[in-house]
């Protein structure tokens, strides 16, 4: 029987039909030589007596059992012999001319442990630096002001291999549902003014206009790469850019005075009986879809739904002549319905893609109060909510408004991407109505290199000088400090893109200094609302204002360099080419052809790199200047040299 029994790897017995080699070793005496009891590195272990042990499953799905304190290595390394019952047993040495039985035997030889290959680990997505490296490849060299840089995904991506697609080319998630409101089904403008009259009152309609249904992914995430949380902007090689509230209300046309939301956490029992006071649904159907959905949340179908049939039924109401209460009741629940969809696919637009957060429905309880809220604040801190997230290294989804955030760059960086005017549109719409993108590139490669090398003229610091007899720049634009919407928070700093405001960039104080931390939420409030004035950038912060787009002060670029990132990845130096093998006839054919003089296109070249830095052409601490820089390093010498020999009376020859 012993030989019928199944064996495994290394032809150790399986523990199939292990009831019957029991009960044959009940009735099988042991062989002479056979150490008996427990082998090295296995304890002894009866699971009918009570001894514990822990079942898993092969690929084939057999049970198998893992004994306490087993050694692996020491098991598989041994020489193990197998009795009847399928036990290994480690062979004793015997000696041909005497028994087992005339000398005590010596325990086993354990034989020398094999060292172990090391696991195949997968590339981690941080890339550690030299331990003699001040600061981090590319920057910050300062890290006073980026103080948790080391958690940021631009790390990976500069120390990466410049074939290591699973980092450079990765695709990354941007979730968005916009395309929902351009999809919905609208009432007419013409006819149905009781809707459009309470939508335009709210100050939300334009957000039926600023949505796109196409979004560069690649474009989002390039500039997401370069959030920083610690100073709520992006950090480009032309200094800091940031999405403002003058952003805000001119690409969206939203309020961005008033009110903060401040809405907390609510039960579902209270949120039952608000979706049931004022959209008119049945309670236990909205328990339901709570239960369903494990939280305060509707799906976006069955929002719609009752906005399309509350809608339905004030239209039949007023067809059947019924009162006029009546009407009214079906006419809000319908508006209702209409502005939390609205809302929740635009500025609160989350992760999931399919639901509404219940919770943003109490601030349409009284239509005519809804313009008094924040909207535009709360649009930005929801969007820096994700920013804040996504530009970590472990995060590969990012969510918020995307119609805005590429509104935004479309407005600063209008030559970057592929996009064209809506034909339709006029100075009086969102400055977002404006642009009806292209689908772009995927992957972020191309767009982060176009800005690792981007140039002062292809950014517009403030697009939106044709814009302000529509939207002028109000007090709030230029608030510092926090912003709030519900328990999100997020800093509004425009003293550090002052030129967005065509005032000369300075090097500006810490962040700490305007938005507090640890500040609470009800002090959050407070400030903006009683001391806006005492919050906003003063004059004399302000400083001069700009003469050109880009223009900073003494040191800016060169401290900006220190403290930040601006360049994602680093310059590879192309490799020196080979000589040909018939160079000296190539050189007698340049001279039988007089060639220009290598020298004299040398002078010339140092002479126009000359002007270009004078002229500032080049902004200091650019990449570009610093190629310029070296490219005079190297002229130099060589021009030199040849006033050196010329003073000597020997003419330079290159082949000598």
């Amino acid at each position: 029987m012993e030989e019928n029994l199944p064996r495994g790897r290394h032809g150790k017995a399986i523990n199939a039909h292990a009831s019957a080699r029991r009960e044959l070793a009940a009735n099988h005496p042991s062989k002479r030589g056979r150490r008996k009891g427990p082998t090295p590195g296995q304890g002894t272990h009866d699971a009918e007596a009570g001894g514990s042990h822990t079942r898993g499953r092969t690929r084939l799905g057999q049970s198998l059992v893992v004994q306490d304190e087993f050694d692996a290595d020491q098991f598989l390394n041994a020489c193990f012999d197998y009795d009847d019952l399928g036990s290994p047993q480690v062979s004793p040495q015997v000696s041909p001319q005497h028994s087992p039985q005339d000398e005590p035997q010596d325990p086993p030889q354990q034989p020398p442990r094999q060292q172990r290959r090391k696991p195949v680990r997968r590339k981690p997505p941080k890339c550690s630096r030299n331990d003699d490296e001040v600061g981090f490849g590319g920057g910050p060299t300062d890290l006073s002001l980026l103080t948790e840089y080391d958690k940021h995904m631009a790390i990976p991506i500069w120390y990466a291999d410049p074939n290591d697609k699973e980092i450079l080319a990765v695709n990354l998630r941007c979730i968005a549902s916009g395309k929902k409101v351009i999809n919905i089904q609208k009432p007419s403008r013409r006819t149905d003014r009781w809707f459009w009259d309470v939508v335009e009152a709210s100050g939300l309609e334009p957000l039926t206009r600023t949505n796109f249904s196409v979004l560069d992914y690649g474009l989002l995430w390039a500039f997401v790469e370069r959030w920083h949380t610690e100073t709520s902007s992006f950090h480009i090689p032309l200094g800091e850019l940031a999405i403002t509230l003058d952003d805000v209300q001119c690409l969206l046309h939203i309020p961005i005075e008033g009110k903060f939301l401040n809405h907390g956490k609510m039960s579902r029992d209270e949120a039952a009986d608000m979706v049931n006071s004022f959209l008119g649904v049945d309670r236990n159907v909205v328990m339901g879809h709570f239960a369903k959905m494990n939280g305060l949340h509707l799906k976006h179908s069955d929002v719609e739904d009752i906005y399309s049939v509350n809608h339905g039924l004030a239209d039949k109401a007023v067809a059947e002549g019924k009162s006029a209460h009546e009407i009214k009741l079906y006419r809000d629940r319908s508006i209702r319905a209409f502005l939390l969809f609205l809302v929740c696919c635009t500025i609160f637009s989350n992760k999931s893609s399919y639901y509404v957060d219940v919770v943003y429905l109490q601030y349409f309880q009284d239509l005519s109060a809804v313009r008094e809220w924040n909207w535009g604040a709360a649009a930005l801190v929801h969007l820096q909510h994700y920013l804040d997230d996504a530009c970590l290294v472990t995060v590969n989804q990012m969510a918020g408004y995307m119609s805005l955030l590429q509104g935004w760059i479309i407005s600063h960086f209008p030559g970057l991407s592929v996009w064209a005017q809506d034909p339709i549109y006029s100075e009086v719409m969102p400055r977002n109505a404006k642009f009806v993108p292209g689908a772009g590139h995927r992957e972020p490669s191309s767009y982060r290199n176009s800005l690792d090398n981007i140039q002062t003229y292809d950014c517009v610091f403030s697009p939106y000088d044709d814009h302000r007899h529509v939207r002028p720049l109000i007090n709030s634009c230029w608030f510092s400090g926090w912003l709030r919407c519900g328990n999100l928070k997020a800093k509004h700093l425009p003293e550090r893109v002052l030129r967005q405001f065509k005032h000369v960039q300075g090097i500006h104080r810490k962040p700490d200094l305007s938005a507090t931390p640890g500040m609470s939420l009800c002090e959050i409030d407070r400030v903006f609302m009683e001391e806006l004035d005492l919050r906003m950038i003063a004059e004399e912060m302000r400083g001069q204002a700009v003469v050109s787009a880009w223009d900073h002060e003494p040191g800016y670029m060169t401290w900006f360099y220190k403290v930040s990132h601006p360049v994602m990845r680093p310059v590879q130096a192309p490799a020196s080419p080979p000589r040909p093998p018939n160079l000296e006839v190539l050189i007698e054919a340049a001279e039988a052809r007089n060639d220009p003089n290598m020298l004299q296109v040398c002078r010339g070249v140092r002479d126009e790199v000359e002007r270009s830095l004078r002229e500032g052409e080049a902004v200091e601490g650019t990449p570009v200047h610093g190629t310029l820089r070296r490219i005079l390093n190297l002229l130099n010498p060589v021009l030199t040299c040849r006033r050196l020999k010329r003073g000597r009376g020997r003419r330079y020859n290159t082949r000598e």
